[in-house]
């Protein structure tokens, strides 16, 4: 009771049985059956859902929706209801919140190493690792177990002063752009499938009609770059304005690509991106 796991209570007035539950009617009320002479308690101790290993959310969404958020931070969530959950950090704040964090490159060198790719999602597990990106597969199975429908990438670097901060919408342009980078290359149009977040101030994000090459044009309002078609396109040339700006965790382009600050790295400097 005391440690928040046990989050309802079935009492039996007439054997004077209690029976304890993991999980609550507003959670489970497709579960829920009348019993006569039983009473339904809600644990007032109990603990909010993603806060423990046993208690684990399916999605930072579905824990957000719930109402059991605790704000920024580690959530434990098992997308596949294997049994066998894992914490990831989620984004409970950003236009509404019930983000799960995908990747994060927060740059501790200057010289960074080669990008590690991990083949199955629970290595979100290790967020912290600058180097790590999710396989094409491994985000595939998450997109299906998980059922996510937006994306969104952000990028500061210190060099430039300037912030890329973007999400795909929740319509048929934005979920194009899931289908691209997750599914099939098609270079989806770039204008009216993303929306820009306050603290955005790209020079990428405010021409899009200047996105993308597609072999034989450049500007093309396009999402990405022709040559760009392998399994790794949605951390690499991801958004292009040729040779002038572009967004790439696997390269380190922040808004930037040619000019004084070409190639540049400080500490600090950091690639997100996350699922909802």
């Amino acid at each position: 009771m005391e440690d928040g796991v046990c989050q309802s209570i079935n009492y039996d007035t007439r054997h004077f049985h209690c029976q304890f539950s993991t999980e609550i009617k507003r959670h489970k009320p497709n579960k829920v059956q009348p019993k006569y002479l039983g009473v339904y308690m809600e644990n007032p101790k109990r603990a909010n859902r993603g806060s423990h290993l046993l208690l684990a959310g399916h999605s930072c969404k579905e824990i957000k929706d719930l109402g059991e958020s605790r704000g920024d931070g580690e959530y434990w969530i098992d997308p596949g209801n294997t049994g066998q959950p894992f914490t990831v950090y989620c984004d409970m704040t950003t236009d509404g919140g019930g983000w799960t964090l995908i990747m994060r490159a927060h740059l501790p060198t200057t010289a960074p190493q080669p990008v590690v790719l991990e083949k199955e999602y629970k290595a979100l597990a290790s967020y912290t690792n600058y180097r790590q990106r999710l396989t094409l597969g491994a985000l595939k199975k998450l997109r299906k177990d998980m059922g996510f429908h937006q994306l969104r990438f952000r990028c500061r670097k210190k060099s430039i002063n300037r912030t890329l901060h973007i999400m795909t919408t929740n319509n048929t342009a934005g979920h194009k752009v899931l289908d691209h980078f997750l599914v099939k290359p098609t270079w989806p149009t770039a204008c009216n499938s993303f929306e820009r977040l306050p603290d955005d101030t790209s020079i990428l994000a405010r021409n899009c009609m200047k996105w993308g090459h597609n072999g034989g044009n450049v500007e093309v309002n396009r999402w990405g770059r022709y040559s760009g078609y392998g399994g790794s396109r949605i951390h690499n040339n991801v958004i292009i304005w040729e040779k002038k700006y572009y967004f790439s965790s696997q390269s380190y382009y922040c808004d930037d690509y040619t000019g004084p600050t070409y190639g540049a790295l400080n500490v600090g400097d950091i690639w997100e991106m996350f699922v909802r």
